[in-house]
């Protein structure tokens, strides 16, 4: 997305960034290109960052959806600063996708920084082999 000017991110923010597959935002930009986008935009030390990525939102989130999801966004947040930076809330980040996975047909992944310039991406879907390729790689399944 080309903005009209450039907007300065604190290193040190904490942030967790709701992204839908069919926002306007996008523009010509494909999903993947969206995201990609988005990450650039982080600055290269910060580790603090998430952004959750959902195929089936629009612009503005769905009421259910934002409703169940949004607290556990929010503890994760409060958890990330209490941890610091470099020290993700991963028990935080995945109820947060249990929380989407449990309460409508939606699908993306989630990435975050492990540390600086450091990501980690996890798909979610409500489809079970999806839920199960996720835990796989947590070491759950």
């Amino acid at each position: 997305m080309k903005l009209p000017k450039a907007v300065h991110w604190p290193t040190q923010a904490i942030s967790f960034l709701l992204m839908g597959g069919q926002d306007y935002f996008r523009g010509a930009m494909s999903p993947e290109e969206y995201v990609v986008d988005a990450k650039s935009r982080v600055p290269a030390g910060n580790a603090t960052t998430a952004i959750l990525f959902v195929n089936e939102m629009p612009h503005m989130p769905q009421t259910e959806m934002l409703g169940a999801a949004l607290p556990q966004m929010l503890e994760t947040l409060v958890t990330w600063q209490k941890a610091g930076s470099g020290n993700p809330p991963e028990a935080e980040l995945h109820a947060v996708l249990s929380i989407l996975e449990r309460t409508g047909p939606w699908s993306g992944r989630l990435l975050y920084t492990e540390s600086a310039g450091v990501w980690r991406e996890l798909p979610f879907s409500s489809s079970p082999a999806v839920h199960m390729q996720r835990l796989a790689a947590v070491g759950g399944a």
